[in-house]
């Protein structure tokens, strides 16, 4: 177990940011502050309060927000029944992930799934509608149409990521520094010879749940879980990133021409208006944009199977 007096500043934050990063993977998974600790080699203390200091929030306070936020998104958008989104956020019992939900929301799980519009949905619209404006006159209904989906099926990937945004304007600073983590993950993709991965950016929250000040915007690159060789290697190489698992399966595939800035709104507001109208239901909060080009750009929308 290292010393605090081992660490730089620098250090610390990573270590932080691994911490959330073990908390997002393993969001249905039962764990605890020592053994998050211990993996990174902190004392439980010394974890909890660079946590706190780091991300503004107490470990376990986010772990619990996170898992209601994201239960709060199963609830809006899949299909799922209240029991399956307990087991999905990591609460042994619908009872418990009930009272746990009424207590963060004020609403019951039930209620919740029948309010039309959120606060923080039409909060957080209204400020990125703000800042990417530059989609200017582009009629874009025309492309975000379900007509123009192609349904895929896609393997199961491990997500080398970075967050790019810890700040009170996550999306001005998702745009402000896209480029220069896009071309970080375009060399490792060109170095490693993996053409089968995708970067891709997104969000680990639940979007119209998450306070927009505290959303956490990612860039990143996904690899095929099955190719070891390459996994071996950039956890040998690359172990400041973070790392989750995106679940395989069927997804919907849109592709579009523009940029990821100009995808972000019309791309909710089609996920949001098909869950709505029972076109499809998702499996999960885990849609992405995948970056193909600079002006090119494929979403991605994980589809509840039992809905075919």
């Amino acid at each position: 177990m290292l010393k605090s007096s081992s660490f730089t500043r620098e250090q610390l934050e990573n270590l932080a940011l691994q911490g959330l990063s073990y908390a997002d993977d393993h969001v249905s998974d039962p764990f605890n502050i020592k053994e998050v600790s211990e993996r990174l080699g902190m004392s439980y203390s010394y974890f909890y309060h660079t946590f706190a200091e780091v991300m503004k929030e107490p470990f376990w306070q986010y772990v619990k927000r996170h898992r209601l936020e994201l239960a709060a998104g199963l609830l809006r958008h899949s299909g799922y029944n209240i029991g399956e989104i307990s087991d999905h956020c990591g609460y042994a019992t619908t009872a418990a992930l009930s009272k746990a939900f009424k207590q963060h929301f004020r609403e019951s799980p039930l209620q919740f799934r029948k309010i039309l519009e959120l606060p923080n949905e039409k909060r957080t619209i209204q400020i990125t509608q703000a800042i990417t404006s530059a989609a200017g006159d582009i009629p874009l209904s025309s492309f975000f149409s379900y007509d123009r989906c192609e349904r895929v099926t896609l393997p199961d990937n491990i997500l080398y990521y970075s967050l790019i945004s810890r700040g009170q304007n996550p999306i001005a600073e998702m745009m402000a520094r896209m480029t220069h983590f896009t071309g970080i993950f375009q060399k490792m993709k060109t170095l490693y010879d993996i053409p089968q991965s995708r970067i891709i950016t997104g969000t680990l929250d639940s979007v119209p749940v998450t306070d927009y000040e505290k959303l956490s915007m990612f860039a990143g690159i996904a690899i095929p879980a099955t190719d070891y060789k390459t996994l071996i290697q950039l956890d040998g190489n690359f172990s400041y990133l973070m790392k989750k698992r995106i679940p395989g399966g069927s997804y919907l595939r849109l592709p579009l021409p523009m940029d990821f800035a100009t995808a972000g709104i019309p791309m909710y507001d089609f996920i949001s208006r098909n869950c709505k109208e029972g076109i499809f239901k998702m499996s999960g909060n885990h849609f992405y944009i995948s970056l193909t080009q600079p002006n090119f750009s494929e979403i991605f929308i994980p589809l509840l199977r039992k809905h075919y």
